[in-house]
C-alpha cells in the first residue's frame, strides 16, 4: 500500500489536516505528539461512484493511502538555527515513505503563535527543504567515508565499481549543494536505480499544501495547493447538503482535499484500475508501467502466479454499455461492440481500465 507522510513545523495545522483526511479526531492546538499518528485515507473517485451506481454491489471499496502525521517538534531545530537536527529515527521513518506532503502555515491566528513568531510560508518551505537536504548530504558524506576505507583493501577489479559509486555520490553532493534535490538530479535511469536503496529524502516526491484562513481559500492546483485544514476538518462531520450550503455561505469551492489526493497520485505516477461485479466494485492502484499480471497480484497473489490473460474495457465504455443493456450484460455488450479486448502478460495497465483476470493455479 502506498505510504504518504505529513511533515511541517509545529502549529502548521498538520494534525488538523490529518483529521480532515482520515477522520481520526486526534488532539490539535498546543498538544505536541511524540509518536507519529497513523491512518488510512480513502481516495474519492467519481468513476468508482458511477460504476457502483450501475452495478449496485453489496460493497464499494475505494483505493486507499496510508497516511502518517509526523510530530512537528522533530523539525524544531531548523527554526531555531539547527541547534537540534531531526533524530535518526525520524529520518529513517521518512525514508520509508513513497511521498511527502509538506503542510505550510499561511494562516494568522494570535491565539496559536508560530513557533518562530512570524508567518512566512516561503521561509518555512526553504527551511524544511534545507533540513531534508542536510539529511541527504550527511548520508552521502557517511557513505563516502566508508567507501574511502573499504577501497584500501579492495582488488583492482572491485575498485572499479567503488570508484563509479564515488563519482555518482560526488555529483549528487554537488547538485544538492547548488540547491537542487535528488528528484531533479541530472543522472541516468541506471544511476537512479543504483541510488534507490539509499532512500534519500529529497528523492521523495513532495506536495506543498498551504494551510490558509477559511476566507482565503481559492481554487487551483499544481505542486502547491491552498486549503483550510480547519474548515475541511469541520466539514467532515457535515452531510453533503449541509457542507455544500456552508461552503456557499463562505464562498469556498469544494474539492480541496480531493484535489490534494489527486495531485499526490499524479506525483507518484499512480494509475487506478477497477474490478466490478454484484459483490463488490473496487478501485486499485498500480505504478505507471506496471503490467496486467502485476495488477492481478494487487488483487490476490494467486491471480498473478496463475495469470493467463486479462479482459480490459475502459470504465466509461462499460458505463455506456451498461446503460444500454443493464449491469448484468454490460461486459458482453462491450465485447459485442469491440470495446473490450483481451490482453496478455506484457500489457501495461492504463488509468481507468476495468479488468477481469483469467487465471489458473
Amino acid at each position: 500500500m502506498t505510504a504518504i507522510g505529513l511533515i511541517g513545523f509545529e502549529r502548521s495545522g498538520k494534525t488538523t489536516l490529518f483529521n480532515a483526511l482520515t477522520g481520526a479526531g486526534r488532539a490539535t492546538g498546543f498538544t505536541t505528539h511524540v509518536d507519529p499518528h497513523e491512518g488510512v485515507v480513502p481516495a474519492a473517485d467519481a468513476r468508482l461512484v458511477k460504476l457502483s451506481t450501475l452495478y449496485q454491489p453489496r460493497k464499494t471499496t475505494p483505493a486507499v493511502l496510508n497516511l502518517t502525521d509526523f510530530p512537528g517538534a522533530g523539525f524544531a531545530g531548523a527554526l531555531g538555527g539547527r541547534s537540534e537536527p531531526p533524530s535518526t529515527k525520524l529520518l529513517g521513518q521518512l525514508s520509508q515513505l513513497d511521498a511527502l506532503i509538506h503542510v505550510v502555515r499561511a494562516f494568522d491566528n494570535d491565539a496559536i503563535p508560530h513557533p518562530a513568531e512570524r508567518i512566512d510560508p516561503d521561509g518555512d518551505i526553504e527551511t524544511m527543504q534545507l533540513e531534508l537536504t542536510f539529511a541527504d548530504l550527511a548520508l552521502i558524506e557517511k557513505r563516502l567515508q566508508r567507501l574511502a576505507e573499504e577501497t584500501k583493501s579492495m582488488k583492482a577489479a572491485e575498485r572499479v565499481a567503488a570508484d563509479r559509486e564515488v563519482d555518482l555520490l560526488r555529483r549528487l553532493q554537488a547538485h544538492l549543494g547548488d540547491g537542487g534535490t535528488l528528484l531533479d538530479a541530472p543522472i541516468s535511469e541506471p544511476e537512479r536505480a543504483d541510488i534507490r536503496h539509499y532512500r534519500f529524502l529529497t528523492e521523495r516526491p513532495m506536495l506543498t499544501v498551504f494551510n490558509v484562513d477559511e476566507d482565503a481559500v481559492t481554487d487551483g492546483a499544481s505542486e502547491r495547493i491552498a486549503l483550510s485544514a480547519r474548515l475541511e476538518e469541520e466539514l467532515r462531520d457535515f452531510d453533503e447538503d449541509e457542507a455544500t450550503a456552508y461552503r456557499a455561505e463562505l464562498g469556498v469551492g469544494a474539492g480541496a482535499v480531493e484535489m490534494a489526493l489527486q495531485e499526490t497520485f499524479r506525483l507518484l505516477g499512480l494509475r487506478t484500475f477497477f474490478t466490478v461485479g454484484p459483490d463488490e466494485c473496487r478501485a486499485w492502484t498500480v505504478r505507471g508501467g506496471d503490467t496486467a499480471p502485476q495488477a492481478a497480484g494487487k488483487i490476490h497473489t494467486d491471480l498473478e502466479r496463475g495469470f493467463i490473460r486479462a479482459e480490459v474495457v475502459r470504465w466509461d465504455d462499460l458505463l455506456v454499455c451498461g446503460a444500454a443493456v443493464g449491469a448484468s450484460g454490460a461486459e458482453a455488450e462491450a465485447r459485442k461492440r469491440a470495446l473490450s479486448r483481451t490482453e496478455g502478460k506484457d500489457y501495461e495497465v492504463q488509468d481507468g481500465d476495468v479488468l477481469h483476470i483469467l487465471f489458473n493455479v
